[in-house]
């Protein structure tokens, strides 16, 4: 079986999709599927996985995201029967299907990752109207099937009018050794610092929960390059938010001391198909805060963390709630978030369904219990 991930870019290797897609392929590979990567633009730092990655780099493909010679590879192995699984929506590269020919031997799998939410379909809706009516929905509809992260991008992938199969399989996650270093009364947010992502919402909630609890710091990490990063900064500084730390990006080895050290986790966001950040946090040790706009509603049930409205409100009793407890009682939930995400979500399981899916679209085998039809 021959499978081509492809997806917009791979130049940030700590961005959600970036790691899952390589991730997801690199578990095919290893599993003994023939699985490469076709992506556009600039090369990641690192490329520490099995897969390999083509890469279209040019003037037209840094300027306009747009790789025509990508698009006629694609075209030629739709002559063979092949997976080529789409990751994205929005982008040049996600529109490939329209350019192969009709009755081909591939057949298409498409990930949204998100970008057909309610929340992404009103942000810059006047931007994203011409481009969905002229391109995206008509190669969307070419789909032999969907793949949504959970149950709730399912919903989102019927809403807006496709009637296709869905596989519902999650992303995964690594489950690494903790070091041995303590806990910290320390709130991390770790993410894209983008208006999606609720920053708006935590430092309000922050300003006010730091005069309670003066032995708490926040740290938020992520990319600060970018106008609305620097809004961010400015509200902090207007709101006088006290011990507020913007690290920057945190990868590798320090990215991973972060989220082991840290006595909870907050994405308090508008909008996630899955929020990977959760679930790394998670397989880190450390509890969630995070709203009912990710599909993470079983973290009270498991005792894990903190699920509600992505209202300013309902984040700062979240993080109260967090914060009022020991360091050992918090702990004690990390451990059970982190057995969670041993269980349930490591690469080798959802390997197995993803390849079980890709057997039954192309050669007619068992339908997996993951794909919905109706």
């Amino acid at each position: 079986m021959r499978i081509v991930q492809v997806i917009q870019s791979v130049s940030n290797p700590s961005a959600g999709p970036t790691y899952s897609v390589a991730r997801l392929a690199d578990e095919l590979c290893r599993s003994g599927v023939q699985c490469s990567v076709s992506s556009i633009g600039a090369p990641p730092a690192t490329w520490p996985y099995a897969a390999p990655l083509t890469r279209y780099d040019g003037w037209l493909e840094r300027r306009a995201g747009i790789a025509l010679q990508q698009w006629l590879d694609l075209r030629r192995a739709s002559t063979t029967p092949c997976i080529l699984h789409s990751h994205g929506v929005w982008r040049a590269a996600n529109v490939f299907p329209l350019w192969l020919p009709n009755g081909c031997a591939a057949r298409m799998v498409v990930s949204p990752r998100g970008m057909l939410s309610e929340w992404s379909l009103q942000h810059k809706r006047w931007r994203k109207l011409p481009f969905w009516l002229a391109m995206q929905a008509p190669a969307l509809a070419r789909a032999s099937l969907f793949h949504a992260t959970a149950r709730s991008e399912y919903a989102d992938i019927r809403k807006a009018g496709f009637r296709q199969p869905v596989a519902i399989i999650p992303n995964g996650v690594e489950i690494p050794p903790l070091p041995a270093a303590p806990k910290r009364r320390r709130v991390v947010f770790l993410s894209r610092i983008d208006p999606k992502k609720g920053l708006d919402l935590l430092l309000p909630a922050w300003t006010r929960l730091a005069v309670e609890f003066p032995d708490w710091d926040l740290v938020i990490a992520g990319p600060l390059n970018s106008d609305y990063a620097g809004t961010m900064q400015k509200l902090a500084l207007d709101l006088q938010t006290p011990r507020v730390a913007f690290v920057g990006e945190v990868t590798g080895s320090a990215k991973h001391t972060l989220l082991a050290t840290a006595a909870l986790f907050v994405l308090p966001t508008y909008s996630e198909n899955f929020g990977i950040a959760v679930a790394e946090a998670l397989a880190h040790g450390t509890p969630v805060v995070t709203t009912t706009e990710t599909p993470w509603e079983d973290l009270p049930t498991r005792e894990a963390g903190w699920y509600v409205r992505p209202e300013r409100a309902a984040v700062e009793a979240a993080l109260r709630a967090g914060m009022g407890l020991s360091l050992t009682e918090l702990a004690q939930r990390g451990q059970r978030g982190r057995a969670w995400m041993a269980a349930d979500y490591g690469w080798a399981q959802i390997g197995q369904q993803m390849v079980a899916t890709y057997e039954w679209l192309l050669y007619g085998a068992k339908q997996p219990d993951c794909v919905v039809t109706d």
